[in-house]
């Protein structure tokens, strides 16, 4: 057998076993997926190890084929730390895109209104997205904050409550940033003029917003729980919202406690005739518009009717009776 002839049968040899590899590592089965598996390339991680772990999870045929062809393509030098959701019946080639392509896992988080940011961190972190105390380090870094245009100390009240898709490996400051610029970029401008023209600054309105998303979740009563804030304050008299007694004390909520409301801190608005020192949760955009826009009433107190809405009074008198009809009354019928 002279040289040509051993060169051809090595290529055919090669063909033979290299053209199957090659279908398989295009092909995709018909079948519908049988088992789907949720696949973390880690910050570091080097390709033949990804490779090694695709097999052994039995999403490849070959770690090898699937190594080399990447090699070959130029894909291996484009690999995505990550999280990706793969299935059985891809093709070597469509996971390879996919952990080259940066078509990671989202993870869906739902801010909803009222949330402070404590509970956010836990939130988060229960979806195994952040270290907890990491995520509030830097919603207390005043650099960070001060670059994020916020007028405070601490991102509270900016962490804007809508629903997120987050990949896996976001770091904390960067998730932060995400719901600050959507902040930003919920409110009108017609907010930001109002605020211009009221008596207390924009991040004033976004306290007493708080407060306001703290004390009632109907839309229809936001404004007029604003006017009674606004009415008592030009009054001299303490807001006495009991959501503002157990910020800093119950950071993940829980029911208020008589003898909270006589702790003297800068949130208790009982002991003090100022609004609280920083937001204490992340109103949404209802709340805000009621801090802008309040009715104009002449009413001084409310009170739960324990149904979800309130009954508002305008004299202590009037207040006394609603507290003994909606509250000492349900009482008595509850025991």
């Amino acid at each position: 057998m002279n040289n040509l002839s051993r060169w051809l049968l090595k290529f055919l040899l090669i063909g033979l076993l290299v053209l199957p590899a090659i279908y398989l590592f295009f092909h995709e089965s018909d079948a519908p997926p049988g088992r789907f598996v949720v696949f973390e390339v880690e910050a570091g991680e080097s390709f033949r190890s990804v490779s090694t772990r695709l097999f052994k999870e039995e999403l490849i045929s070959s770690d090898s084929y699937f190594y080399y062809l990447a090699r070959v393509t130029g894909r291996s030098a484009k690999l995505k730390a990550g999280e990706y959701e793969l299935n059985d019946k891809m093709s070597a080639w469509d996971i390879l895109k996919i952990i080259t392509g940066a078509r990671v896992k989202l993870y869906k988080i739902t801010i909803k209104e009222g949330m402070n940011m404590f509970q956010i961190a836990k939130l988060l972190r229960e979806r195994g997205l952040v270290d907890e105390v990491q995520f509030l380090e830097a919603c207390w870094d005043p650099n960070f904050v001060e670059d994020l245009n916020i007028p405070s100390f601490t991102v509270e009240g900016y962490l804007f409550p809508e629903t997120y898709y987050i990949p896996k490996g976001t770091s904390s400051r960067k998730i932060i940033r995400m719901f600050v610029d959507m902040f930003w970029s919920r409110i009108p401008d017609g907010f930001l003029e109002q605020a211009q023209r009221t008596p207390i600054s924009l991040h004033e309105a976004i306290i007493m917003a708080s407060v306001i998303e703290k004390e009632t979740g109907l839309a229809a009563e936001m404004s007029l729980i604003s006017s009674v804030f606004y009415n008592r304050l030009a009054k001299g008299m303490r807001l006495q919202s009991d959501p503002t007694a157990i910020y800093d004390s119950e950071p993940y909520g829980g029911p208020v406690k008589r003898e909270q409301l006589f702790r003297k801190t800068p949130f208790n608005t009982y002991q003090t005739a100022k609004l609280p020192l920083t937001p204490i949760a992340n109103p949404g955009i209802l709340a805000v518009q009621a801090s802008l826009f309040p009715q104009e009433t002449d009413f001084l107190f409310f009170v739960s009717r324990r149904d979800g809405s309130h009954h508002f009074s305008r004299s202590y008198s009037e207040h006394k009776k609603a507290i003994e009809k909606y509250l000492r009354n349900s009482l008595n019928t509850s025991q």
